[in-house]
């Protein structure tokens, strides 16, 4: 009677353990970029382009001066 016992105990554990729930995953969806994500950045890159813009200005303008500064003293 003991062996029946303990025969019944091990399969319900072995039932009970080969039953075990996995950790439920939920499905990763797929979804498109979005395209404002795109134009995260544009309006430092539009700064940038206008400073590049704004440099050139001065440096044409500092090299003009420094024309007409030499012209003017005779160097």
């Amino acid at each position: 009677m003991k062996h029946i016992g303990l025969i019944v105990l091990l399969l319900t554990t072995t039932l009970l353990a080969a039953c075990e729930q996995k950790p439920y995953k939920p499905p990763v969806p797929h979804t498109e970029p979005d395209k404002s994500a795109t134009k995260l950045f544009e309006p430092q890159r539009e700064a940038l382009d206008k400073a590049k813009g704004v440099g050139k200005t001065v440096e044409q303008a500092s090299q003009e001066l420094k024309e007409a500064t030499e012209k003017a003293t005779g160097n």
